[in-house]
């Protein structure tokens, strides 16, 4: 059991060690065209909900922020800082 563990350990830290030596960088001037496929298709869809939770969730804690005098920082955490960031951006630049 102990040499299961050790050689399973040993494995693991080789694994993990060599990962980065296939690191690219691919940082071109435009995004290419799977990037913007996947932001169409993927990210703006899960912008869109996420966009609609914050607002229901702002709503919902409409009781506790005005109060506090924090309503606008509820609003620009739930609402405008993920509609900046999903549909604000060029399409591709995540």
């Amino acid at each position: 059991m102990k040499r299961l563990i050790t050689v399973l350990a040993v494995s693991i830290f080789l694994l993990s060690s060599t990962t980065l030596a296939f690191a690219q960088d691919d940082s071109s001037e435009y995004p290419s065209k799977c990037d913007v496929a996947g932001d169409i298709l993927w990210v703006r869809p899960i912008g869109v909900i996420q966009t609609a939770f914050g607002a229901v969730a702002y709503v919902i804690s409409l009781p506790v922020t005005i109060p506090l005098n924090k309503k606008e920082e509820a609003k620009k955490f739930l609402i405008t800082f993920p509609y900046n960031y999903y549909f604000k951006r060029p399409l591709g630049e995540m």
